[in-house]
């Protein structure tokens, strides 16, 4: 995982290396696998230069192969349709030749109309809790400091993160709810705006199947994200907290489903994200 915001906005300069090809880089650190989250807003920013003057609506992709994240990944955008006001584009992200990702994005030009939305819940101001670094802090000792890294965003958990409440008795109900937002400055520009809020999705989407299948991203077992939707609705206010309000509706078949919605403090709902992922054994 990135450390930085600074880290986060060079993963979204994208190099374009032919038409409608272009080049991902990856963060320098340590990892298994390419996150989820960096793949799929890299592949809505190559969507997005291919469609200017158009916003993200929705993305729906399937993680097929665990990425190397060691090669940079090229993102080839196919043009399906471009609509009086709607485009669609078909995105692959290869590393070596072989697609790891792939998703359909649809992107529109504003229109006018109804607005309404479900209601932000009643929760603690984020001010009164506490950085997810020091909930962690007794574990930090685990995988080289893992759970105490630093991180782009400021987290602040409601509840027990999956690691705090894999050593209580009873699991808690599939839901889990914090607030964040970026430890940096986040440039006012709409494109990277939903590009970063589908980096942020992915971030801690499935804690809720986490919970109650008593694991965590470190264990015991695998944990990992098998398809993620998500569907723009509103500016995020990246200079404020957001809240990410996440439940599983369901787990069965060695699979969890994860409902998502993210908020401006504000109250207004930003986007609705779904993910399924397998809970796997050690291989």
């Amino acid at each position: 995982m990135t450390s930085t915001v600074a880290e986060v906005l060079d993963l979204l300069s994208l190099a374009e290396i032919s038409p409608r090809t272009f080049l991902g880089a990856q963060p320098v650190e340590d990892r298994q696998r390419v996150f989820g989250g960096q793949v799929a807003a890299q592949a809505l920013m190559a969507a997005g230069r291919t469609a200017p003057g158009r916003l993200p609506h929705s993305l729906h992709g399937y993680f097929l192969r665990p990425g190397d994240p060691t090669v940079p990944l090229v993102y080839t955008v196919e043009s399906l349709r471009d609509g009086g006001s709607f485009s669609t584009r078909k995105v692959a992200a290869t590393q070596n030749g072989i697609v790891i990702f792939e998703a359909m994005i649809s992107l529109n030009a504003p229109v006018s109309g109804i607005d309404y939305q479900q209601q932000m819940p009643a929760v603690p101001e984020p001010d009164s809790l506490i950085r997810i670094e020091e909930q962690l802090a007794p574990y930090a000792d685990e995988y080289d400091g893992w759970w105490v890294r630093p991180r782009p965003f400021d987290m602040r958990y409601f509840n027990a993160p999956p690691r705090v409440a894999l050593d209580r008795d009873i699991a808690p109900p599939p839901r889990s709810r914090l607030w964040l937002r970026p430890d940096g400055d986040i440039p006012d520009d709409p494109m990277l705006n939903s590009c970063l809020i589908t980096f942020v999705s992915d971030l801690t989407l499935l804690d809720s199947v986490m919970l109650q299948a008593r694991k965590t991203s470190r264990g015991p077992g695998i944990v990992a994200s098998l398809d993620h939707a998500i569907w723009f609705h509103r500016p995020a206010n990246f200079a404020d907290w957001l809240l990410y309000d996440q439940h599983s509706p369901n787990g069965t078949g060695g699979r969890g489903l994860a409902a998502g919605r993210i908020y401006n403090r504000s109250g207004a709902l930003v986007a609705s994200i779904m993910q399924e992922g397998y809970l796997g054994r050690d291989t």
